[in-house]
């Protein structure tokens, strides 16, 4: 299997999401992603489509045959693409309501996170509908050609968060300004609307957290949780 640098925008073609692992040959295809192929991108015997398996593997396939279930094709040998420097990036948010944290989800991997972890907290302890989010993340990394599915959850706690050994910032509008630096593992904090309680901001800073501030000092979760993690993305990838 040959391995590449991740790419964007990737093979310039529709795309189908395969589960890992994806392999040379005969595929039939049902489901969702066989319906999808059907009825939204009107698939026909002969035509060619790229295959992603969100792990970093994608084949160009071409297909033999269509039925009212399921989609036959013939899939080239894979290619692996090594994860981009904005793989290193976990996005640990306490989730908003309903379709926001979708959003949030469907941007972030745009973006091409690592990781996305809702954040439990005194002020904000929503479990949100992974499974909803994740296949909005398949649809988002379909749309921008990304090679890498982010890992959604589990919902995870602070102490949790500070054990992980992870190099931590946390948002904060007394914070100061963000140096993103050499690619890491890191974790972006994004704490509720109601913000930290003073025992949660201890426990952060003991962590060995490093607050930092965006622009504007006031911003909804979703947009303060995107916008941190495009200046990192953007910072990394600029000297990649």
């Amino acid at each position: 299997m040959t391995v590449i640098r991740d790419r964007e925008p990737g093979i310039q073609m529709r795309t189908l999401f395969v589960p890992a692992p994806l392999v040379a040959g005969p595929l039939v295809l049902g489901g969702d992603e066989a319906h999808h192929g059907r009825t939204v991108l009107r698939l026909r015997a002969g035509d060619e489509v790229r295959l992603a398996d969100g792990d970093g593997s994608e084949a160009v396939a071409r297909v033999t045959e269509v039925d009212r279930q399921q989609l036959t094709l013939d899939v080239a040998q894979p290619q692996s693409l090594a994860p981009s420097p904005a793989a290193l990036l976990t996005v640990a948010v306490a989730a908003p309501k309903g379709d926001r944290f979708t959003d949030l989800v469907r941007m972030l991997t745009e973006l091409g996170v690592g990781a996305i972890q809702p954040l439990s907290c005194e002020r904000g302890e929503r479990e949100p509908n992974l499974e909803r989010a994740r296949r909005v993340a398949i649809e988002a990394l379909k749309q921008c050609r990304r090679s890498h599915l982010p890992r959604l959850g589990p919902l995870v706690d602070l102490p949790t968060l500070a054990g992980s050994g992870s190099h931590l910032i946390v948002l904060d509008p007394d914070g100061t300004s963000a140096q993103p630096g050499r690619p890491m593992p890191t974790t972006l904090i994004i704490g509720p609307e109601g913000g930290f309680t003073a025992t949660e901001t201890d426990a952060v800073r003991q962590a060995g957290a490093r607050a930092v501030r965006l622009a504007s000092p006031i911003l909804r979760i979703e947009t303060a949780a995107v916008a941190a993690a495009a200046v990192w993305v953007a910072a990394w990838e600029s000297d990649a």
